[in-house]
């Protein structure tokens, strides 16, 4: 593996400001919509990094103008702090403990789908403009 200094701070950096952005938006979205039985801003977070993910991959694929340590910045660090699988499974398995079964299923079901759709979405406007 050839990790070199830049690649390590790209990452770092990424997934530094990726976090950060998480947090913000999805407080923001959970201000904003005031749901307690389930969780909008992490669904709505993880749906734009799917999104962002399918349009910056087709760029990528299609222009090739990023450099490697640029897409490390962006995939592996900013959309991997962006982009909360984790935070994802634990949220849906809170609400499945807490007897929220129908709200546990249409959290994992419906961001999987939708999160599958955006990465297509993305991917497809990309290429539009390719």
């Amino acid at each position: 593996m050839n990790l070199s200094i830049w690649k390590i701070l790209a990452i770092g950096g990424g997934g530094f400001f990726g976090a950060l952005s998480r947090y913000i938006a999805a407080t923001a979205i959970e201000a904003y919509v005031k749901h307690d039985q389930f969780p909008f801003g992490i669904a709505i977070v993880n749906i734009v990094g799917c999104f962002l993910i399918g349009l910056l991959a087709a760029l990528f694929e299609l222009k090739g103008w990023m450099n490697i340590e640029l897409r490390m910045f962006i995939f592996v660090g900013f959309l991997g702090g962006f982009t909360t699988f984790s935070t994802f499974i634990n949220d849906t398995f809170i609400l499945g403990k807490e007897g929220e079964i129908l709200s546990a299923m249409m959290n994992a079901g419906g961001q999987v789908i939708v999160g599958l759709l955006f990465v297509w979405c993305g991917y497809a406007l990309a290429k539009l403009f390719a």
